[in-house]
């Protein structure tokens, strides 16, 4: 049992939003972690430039079949990065939400490993509203990322260009794919985040229903969720099981809350 088991709504109130605060920190954190990872093939792409060209630089047009199966090395290092990454930060997502929430809504040191197991397999296994589990949705970055890279490094070869010219390129690829993996990244926590505050909820014998809040940009599936009353209970109140107010949409900002059982209050 938790040292202290809150005694008022605001009390708990005041967790949820001083938790969702430093979360975006986290998670910001999080995302630069994950371009940082994804993008360290960068190195391994130059050396293979490196082995393929001549002298001055270039890449004669009778080595580019070879160079372009070479891709498929590197396209098999942005998954596995991106795959480690992304699991690092769900797993750190659900132990540091679960770590905040565990010892104010009395739940046991057993209890807090099943939240976070549940948690890590629940988001892997997960099937998005794009009928992708995670490691489709890191194959297919992976797999743009090498075609573009690929459209590159094909166009600079039959130019007669060098590889100081190709390296500029490629960094540009990396750069301009950023924002997918800022968003998988944010979009992987944010659900393994929501997902650790409903399974303790579940947990804990203090928490009967959850508030839904929509995020800063009111998009309208938050809006409408917040909206909501499903069981006649008030507007944007859910049951911790209710897996539909995790991730709404793609970059939510939306947040959810405890409810204490009125026998606690």
């Amino acid at each position: 049992m938790a040292s202290k088991i809150l005694t008022t709504q605001a009390e708990l109130d005041a967790i949820f939003e001083k938790m969702e605060k430093d979360y975006g920190a986290l998670n910001r954190r999080q995302q630069a972690y994950a371009i940082k990872e994804i993008g360290r093939v960068r190195g391994d792409l130059a050396d293979l430039l490196a082995d393929f060209a001549d002298s001055d630089g270039t890449i004669k047009r009778q080595r580019a079949s070879r160079i372009l199966r070479e891709l498929d090395g590197i396209e098999r290092s942005l998954r596995q990065n991106g795959t480690l990454a992304l699991e690092n930060i769900i797993e750190e997502s659900s132990e540091w939400t679960t770590a905040r929430l565990a010892g104010v809504v009395g739940i046991s040191t057993a209890g807090i490993e099943r939240v976070n197991k549940h948690v890590i397999k629940y988001v892997i296994k997960r099937f998005g509203e794009d009928g992708l589990v995670l490691s489709d949705r890191i194959w297919g970055l992976s797999g743009e990322i090498r075609d573009d890279i690929a459209t590159v490094i094909r166009s600079n070869i039959i130019k007669g260009e060098g590889i100081n010219a190709m390296i500029p390129q490629i960094r540009k690829v990396y750069d301009n794919e950023t924002w997918k993996v800022r968003r998988l990244a944010r979009n992987e926590s944010v659900t393994a985040h929501r997902a650790a505050i409903s399974y303790n909820a579940q947990e804990s014998d203090f928490v009967e229903w959850l508030q839904f809040h929509h995020g800063v940009k009111r998009t309208q599936a938050c809006v409408d969720l917040s909206e909501e009353d499903r069981y006649g209970k008030g507007t944007g109140i859910f049951k911790p099981t209710d897996t539909d107010i995790w991730l709404p949409h793609v970059n939510c900002t939306g947040y959810a809350t405890y409810i204490l059982d009125e026998r606690w209050l």
